[in-house]
C-alpha cells in the first residue's frame, strides 16, 4: 500500500491534532468550573482564597511566559506538547486521588495552578509555531479556524456539562475527566506522521536577554503586528472588564434567575464558533488585514445592547443577542489575527511571539478588571459595562486597515520577516 501523498498526510495529522485539540478544549472547559467548586466545597477556601487561585495563573503567565517562550523556540516541539499534557493529567488526576484520601489542601490546588500555567504558556508557544510547520500557508487560516470554532464551542458546552458531571461524579471527580483529556490529546500529537522540522539553532554569541526579548522586539518593529497587539489588548481587557461585573449586573440589576444567567453566558458562544468559521471566507474576499478590521469595527457596538437592557425577557434578549454579535465577530476576528500573526513571524520567532501575546494579555486583563470594579463602584455595573462597549470599540480604531490585494495570508513572502 502507497503512503499517503504530502497534502494528504498533512490533512490527516491536522484532523488528528484537531481532535485531540477539541477534547482538551472541552476538558478544560469542564474543569475551568470544577476547581473552583473543590476550593469551596471539599477544602473549604474562602472567596480571597479562590481569587488567589487566578492571581497564581497570572502571576506565573507573566514571571514565566518569556523565559519559556525561549526555551521552547529551540527545541523540538511536538515532545513538548506532549510533555505539557502529560504532566497537566499527572497533576489534575491528583487532585480527586487527594480527596478521596482526605489530603486535599488548599496549597495542592495552588500547585496544581501555577503547574497548569506554566504548561499552558509552554503547550501554547510550541502548538501555535507547531501548526505553521504542519499545515502549509494557504491552508493556514482554515486550520486555525477549525481549532477557533472548536474552543468556541467547548466555551459554550463546557460549563453545562461540568454542571452534569459534577452532580454525577462530585467536584473532584469531574477533574478526572480534564486529566483524562490532556491524555487524548499527548496520544493525538503522539500519533502524527508528518516529520518535525528542526528546531531553530541559536545565534552564536547571542546574549540571553537579546533571546528573551526578541519576540517583543520583532513584534513592536513590525507595522502591522504592533497595532494587532495592542488592540488586542485593548478588546480583552474591555472584555475581562465587562465580565467582572456582568454578574452582578444581570443578577442583581436586570433580576434574571440563576438558569437565565448561564443561557447568556453559555450559548451567545455559539457566535464565536459561527464567526470562527466564517473567518476563512472573510480573508479570501478581503485580505487578512482589512478581513481583521471589519471584524474588529462590528464586534464593539453589538455590547452596548448589553447595559442599554431592561428588565424581564426583553432584557434577556437583548443581552443575549448583542453578546452573541459581539461573539461572532470576534471569533471571526481572533481566528484572522492568528493566522496572519503566524505567517508575518519568522520561524525562528514563532514560539516566543506566541508567549508575548500570553504575556501581554495575562499582565493588562487585571488591570482593566480593577478599572472595572472602580467605575462600578463610583457610579454603577451599567455604567461599567458601557465604559467597556466604548473600549471595546476603541480597540478596532487601532489597527492597520491595510489593502485588499497586499496582505493575503497566502501572499508571496508571508512567512518571513516584514519588510
Amino acid at each position: 500500500m502507497t503512503s499517503p501523498q504530502p497534502d494528504a498526510r498533512e490533512r490527516q495529522d491536522f484532523r488528528r491534532l484537531w481532535s485531540g485539540a477539541t477534547v482538551s478544549q472541552l476538558g478544560s472547559a469542564v474543569g475551568m468550573v470544577a476547581l473552583p467548586v473543590v476550593a469551596v466545597t471539599v477544602v473549604g477556601a474562602s472567596a480571597f482564597e479562590v481569587a488567589l487561585l487566578s492571581a497564581f495563573t497570572a502571576v506565573t503567565t507573566a514571571l514565566l511566559a518569556f523565559p519559556l517562550g525561549t526555551y521552547v523556540e529551540f527545541r523540538r516541539k511536538r515532545p513538548i506538547m506532549i510533555t505539557t499534557d502529560v504532566v497537566r493529567f499527572a497533576a489534575l488526576a491528583s487532585v480527586p486521588a487527594a480527596a478521596a484520601l482526605d489530603v486535599l489542601t488548599f496549597a495542592h490546588l495552588c500547585v496544581i495552578a501555577v503547574v497548569n500555567a506554566s504548561c499552558l504558556i509552554a503547550f501554547t508557544a510550541a502548538a501555535q509555531s507547531h501548526l505553521k510547520a504542519l499545515v502549509s500557508g494557504p491552508r493556514l487560516i482554515e486550520a486555525n479556524s477549525r481549532l477557533e470554532s472548536t474552543r468556541w464551542l467547548s466555551v459554550s458546552a463546557g460549563p453545562s456539562a461540568a454542571g452534569a458531571l459534577i452532580g454525577l461524579l462530585g467536584a473532584a471527580g469531574s477533574l478526572l475527566i480534564d486529566a483524562v483529556s490532556f491524555l487524548v490529546s499527548a496520544v493525538a500529537v503522539r500519533s502524527l506522521r508528518t516529520r518535525e522540522p528542526a528546531p531553530p539553532v541559536r545565534e552564536r554569541g547571542a546574549s540571553r536577554r537579546a533571546e528573551l526579548f526578541a519576540g517583543w522586539r520583532f513584534a513592536w518593529r513590525h507595522p502591522h503586528l504592533r497595532p494587532m497587539l495592542v488592540s488586542w489588548v485593548t478588546f480583552a481587557g474591555a472584555s475581562s472588564m465587562g465580565a467582572a461585573v456582568s454578574a452582578v449586573f444581570y443578577l442583581r440589576d436586570l433580576g434574571f434567575e440563576p438558569w437565565e444567567y448561564g443561557l447568556v453566558m453559555g450559548v451567545p458562544s455559539l457566535g464565536g464558533f459561527a464567526g470562527a468559521r466564517l473567518a476563512p471566507r472573510l480573508v479570501a474576499r478581503l485580505g487578512a488585514v482589512r478581513a481583521l478590521w471589519w471584524t474588529s469595527v462590528s464586534r464593539g457596538p453589538w455590547y452596548f445592547l448589553i447595559p442599554a437592557a431592561v428588565p424581564g425577557t426583553p432584557g434577556l434578549l437583548m443581552c443575549g443577542f448583542g453578546f452573541g454579535m459581539v461573539l461572532l465577530f470576534a471569533g471571526a476576528a481572533n481566528s484572522t489575527m492568528t493566522s496572519y500573526r503566524q505567517q508575518r513571524t519568522p520561524d525562528e520567532l514563532m514560539a516566543r511571539v506566541a508567549a508575548l501575546w500570553s504575556f501581554a494579555t495575562t499582565v493588562t486583563q487585571p488591570l482593566f478588571i480593577l478599572l472595572g470594579g472602580l467605575v462600578a463602584t463610583w457610579a454603577d455595573s451599567r455604567a461599567a459595562l458601557f465604559a467597556a462597549a466604548a473600549l471595546m470599540c476603541a480597540s478596532a480604531f487601532l489597527l492597520p486597515r491595510g489593502s485588499a490585494d497586499g496582505h493575503r495570508l497566502d501572499a508571496p513572502g508571508s512567512s518571513g520577516s516584514a519588510g
